[in-house]
């Protein structure tokens, strides 16, 4: 019988059409990718080398392809972490995105430095050495923290593709609204 033959491959057709992966999308180096850290970073806890995780906090697009989808994880690093000092010596911190994984690909990210300088106190004691003597050693510089949230861009480091996720376009009110003209009188 012709029926069967031509039933099974009507039924097979979508699973045809459904296993063929989307196309790869070529993703230019320096496109922003706006990422948020996952935990606080604090100056007088972390050292150069430490890393932390961050995750994609808003989808990256190609056109109307998303690439990078939000969420997609990744990490971070510590570039440099001094600690508030003695003397009025502010703390400082410098941190990186590295990477997030699309999948199984680790997007390399670059020229996202979130650098801050805590409130320096060098006058403070300087002017606490004058009364005090030798207790101004004792007033101490502020402590940078980077609180769990913090949002910041980082760029793609490299050209490279990868499989997009089409996204309908957004509809316009016009479409939404049914269509029928309600100027019209009867």
């Amino acid at each position: 019988m012709l029926v069967r033959p031509i039933l099974a491959a009507a039924l097979l057709l979508p699973l045809r059409l459904t296993a063929q992966a989307p196309e790869p999308v070529t993703v230019p180096a320096l496109t922003p990718v706006v990422i948020r850290l996952d935990e606080v970073i604090s100056s007088n806890k972390h050292k150069p080398g430490d890393r932390f995780m961050i995750t994609v906090a808003e989808d990256v697009r190609v056109g109307e392809v998303v690439v990078i989808p939000a969420g997609s994880t990744g990490e971070g690093e510590v570039i440099h972490a001094a600690k508030s000092g003695a003397g009025g010596k502010a703390g400082e911190l410098i941190l990186a995105a590295r990477f997030v994984r699309v999948g199984e690909t680790e997007v390399r990210l670059r020229s996202f430095a979130l650098g801050a300088v805590g409130k320096d106190h060098t006058n403070d004691a300087l002017a606490t050495s004058l009364v005090a003597g030798p207790f101004a050693m004792f007033v101490r510089g502020g402590v940078i923290t980077v609180p769990h949230g913090t949002l910041g861009t980082a760029k793609t480091a490299l050209e490279f593709k990868l499989p997009g996720v089409s996204v309908a376009p957004p509809q316009s009110i016009e479409s939404t609204t049914g269509g029928e003209d309600e100027s019209k009188t009867d």
